[in-house]
């Protein structure tokens, strides 16, 4: 990504970068493109969420599961589904909970969601 059309571009734009590598398949580019989306914006919680699904991707567990961890920390809502930590209030019946999320039962590491 040494290219000089990339220079100046901001975090929303390697982001996007990241994106559309990710959906073509293309998870080690788009890992580069979100690391430079997070060099910029330590705060960028989807960059991190959508990094940990190309890592995902690449079997990468352990990196996912650090991304994942630090998207939800950050409050991405998808990435706090998955992530380790127990930020979701107690009980079943609560709108919050894991048992209730919208999502589904599985992490589609092709679409980075």
């Amino acid at each position: 990504m040494e290219n000089s059309e990339y220079l100046g571009l901001g975090a929303i734009d390697w982001y996007d970068k990241g994106r559309r590598l990710t959906q073509e398949g293309c998870h080690r580019e788009a890992i580069e493109a979100f690391n430079l989306a997070i060099d910029i914006n330590p705060a960028y919680a989807e960059a991190y969420f959508v990094r940990g699904a190309c890592h995902y991707a690449l079997r990468n567990y352990r990196q996912a599961g650090d991304d994942l961890d630090a998207a939800a920390l950050l409050g991405c809502r998808d990435a706090q589904f998955w992530s380790k930590y127990d930020i979701y209030p107690s009980g079943k019946d609560d709108e919050n909970s894991k048992e209730s999320y919208p999502g589904g039962s599985g992490f589609d590491e092709n679409s980075g969601w």
